[in-house]
């Protein structure tokens, strides 16, 4: 049984519950560098997909200036020579095949790393849940810690994912840039301008879509864990004929995340007209002002067709960015999640010079043990307790008297407060707690079955257990009868 004084949110004074009820300041910086901690795990391919992805920045570059060749080569050009018309044809396939290859090369490697990423992040997440306390899931709800090891973790690869895309668009923008300004430097300085323009704009809209984006990922977190909750009590549910009542709950959750998602949807709506709305100001000065050039005979018809080509793969990373930009901050705020769980410290925890505990005869004491799950709450209080080795004793009590609370000490599920328990003399504190619970048994009042066969579950800390141990298992408990039944 529960005990009824147990506070959610507090252990011993200090907080071990996950920030889902208040935003948190993203620091942007910070979660870049850790996910790319994750990337240097995978150098290797890391390397070839960034060499690819110099390639294809080279022949984003390289085909508009193919293009201005050939047009004031052998298109615009009044002698009428066309004899190297095929050969910069040849040119401009070859270029193309070659932007096809790294291109695929690139998205392909780049999939996988986000892939093992993934893994690696689970694997860790999973780790980190079977090291913290007891104390961390009563304060948090299986549906919440659900949420942040399957949809969040998700939403990592697509980070990832337009992380590495968007370094390979600035490579290219850099690469346009420099062609732009050697091909003409007024025209170029045109297309600046309205970059600079853009720059702040994307910024306003991103700081006035962060909060939305928090609010979606806490929304469907908390949809999930009342999903995860009614599931697990349906039994409870539909004795006391609560459907109504939580569907009524699981509504109101619901239109909140249908709330949140919306409002995010709008800032995105704002932000990628305006993109497309500067990238045709760009389009429409430069061919104004170049269009003028050339019928002053100051430019080359080929410039203005090669300015007009590489101001669509200028704006096109960002308007790339912008396309991925719902993605972008679902995704921050789901890396910021998944890292505030990993930095969760277990409440007990071994100490570093732990004593591996000898094998147990058993003798029980609990010496002025004080201790309580709110500070201003206690539950228990200057317990004395001795249970000699072989002796069998009974807790009797109402509910909320602590019964439960002196066997999960015992199991050091919790560290005492006050006073301290010991077996065989050990502080339990003291000994290394996995050489603990092997020498401990707890039947629990409500029967946990993982999935597999019974045997599966017998054998579940004894893989190695023969069938005839766990048949003896089974007859030990009264069991057996109504399993081979």
């Amino acid at each position: 049984m529960s005990s009824p004084h147990r506070a959610a949110g507090q252990r011993n004074g200090r907080s071990l519950q996950l920030n889902d009820d208040k935003e948190r300041d993203l620091a942007y910086t910070r979660i870049v560098v850790r996910l790319f901690g994750y990337l240097l795990r995978y150098r290797t391919k890391l390397a070839v997909t960034t060499a690819a992805m110099f390639v294809y920045s080279g022949t984003v570059v390289a085909l508009p200036w193919v293009v201005k060749l050939t047009i004031d080569l052998y298109i615009a050009n009044e002698s009428g020579d066309t004899s190297g018309l095929t050969g910069m044809v040849v040119l401009y396939a070859l270029v193309a095949v070659v932007q096809f290859a790294a291109g695929y090369v690139h998205r392909r490697i780049l999939v996988q790393v986000g892939q093992q990423m993934l893994y690696s992040m689970r694997m860790e997440l999973f780790d980190q849940l079977q090291r913290l306390s007891t104390a961390f899931f009563d304060q948090n709800r299986a549906g919440k810690i659900m949420s942040r090891i399957q949809n969040d973790v998700e939403e990592i690869q697509e980070l990832i994912i337009i992380f590495v895309i968007t370094v390979a668009n600035l490579v290219s923008v850099v690469g346009i840039a420099a062609a732009m300004m050697l091909m003409n430097m007024p025209l170029a300085l045109i297309t600046f301008a309205v970059v600079l323009v853009l720059i702040p704009a994307l910024s306003f809209w991103q700081r006035l879509a962060r909060g939305p984006y928090q609010r979606v990922r806490r929304a469907i977190a908390e949809v999930n864990s009342q999903i995860q909750e009614n599931i697990v009590g349906i039994r409870v549910v539909q004795s006391l004929n609560r459907q109504d009542v939580n569907a009524s709950h699981f509504e109101e959750a619901n239109h909140d995340h249908l709330s949140a998602g919306l409002q995010s949807i709008r800032y995105w709506a704002g932000l990628f007209p305006t993109v497309e709305t500067l990238a045709a100001a760009a389009l429409v000065l430069v061919i104004a002002v170049g269009g003028n050039m050339v019928l002053g005979g100051s430019l080359e018809v080929g410039v203005v067709v090669a300015f007009a080509l590489y101001i669509e793969r200028l704006f096109n990373p960002v308007q790339d960015l912008t396309l991925q930009f719902d993605h972008l901050q679902k995704a921050m705020v789901s890396a910021d999640r998944i890292f505030e769980l990993l930095d969760v410290e277990p409440d007990v925890s071994d100490r570093p010079d732990a004593l591996v505990l000898p094998p147990v005869r058993g003798d029980v004491r609990f010496e002025a043990v004080d201790f309580h799950y709110a500070p201003d709450t206690p539950v228990l209080q200057n317990i004395d307790l001795h249970v000699e080795a072989g002796e069998t004793v009974a807790l009797v009590g109402p509910t909320g008297a602590g019964k439960t609370t002196i066997v999960s000490l015992l199991l050091r599920y919790y560290d005492v407060v006050q006073g301290r328990i010991t077996v065989d003399g050990h502080d339990t504190r003291e000994v290394d707690r996995v050489s603990l619970a092997r020498q401990m048994g707890v039947v629990l009042q409500e029967p946990y079955l993982f999935s597999g066969t019974v045997s599966d579950n017998i054998r579940y800390n004894h893989a190695g257990a023969t069938d005839g141990e766990v048949v003896r298992a089974a007859k030990t408990v009264g069991a057996h009868e109504f399993i081979v039944d």
